[in-house]
């Protein structure tokens, strides 16, 4: 694979709390609200050969339905499994892309903020 994601940003979940009544109005009770997930922010290269990446922004920027689901997977220095993430309908927000690699004009750095609507430990 040609793409390397250099860094990913901490995701972030806020359940909000919905009051509710037990009948009496003496009483509050809490009940937890749907949850609500941040943007998460990857950084990365490619070739300016596979830009898949940039392919998926226009498309969302041209009104397309450009929703995805992004699997990250965390290795460990072994290169064994370590955990991964499933993100599902991620729609791009924001994208930025370079060229700063010396000496090469075909290596494109970017980064890419994405609105998240639901994850899940896989």
């Amino acid at each position: 694979d040609q793409k390397h994601i250099r860094k990913v940003s901490p995701i972030t979940m806020r359940i909000p709390k919905i009051e509710t009544t037990t009948g009496n109005d003496k009483w509050k009770t809490w009940r937890p609200g749907r949850p609500n997930f941040g943007n998460i922010t990857f950084e990365g290269s490619e070739l300016k050969t596979d830009n898949n990446v940039e392919t998926w922004v226009k498309e969302a920027y041209d009104g397309n339905e450009a929703r995805k689901d992004i699997t990250i997977t965390v290795f460990d220095q072994s290169g064994d499994l370590v955990r991964s993430f499933n993100l599902f309908d991620c729609f791009p927000l924001k994208f930025n892309i370079l060229n700063l690699e010396n000496g090469r004009s075909d290596v494109l750095h970017w980064t890419l903020e994405v609105r998240v609507n639901r994850w899940m430990n896989a």
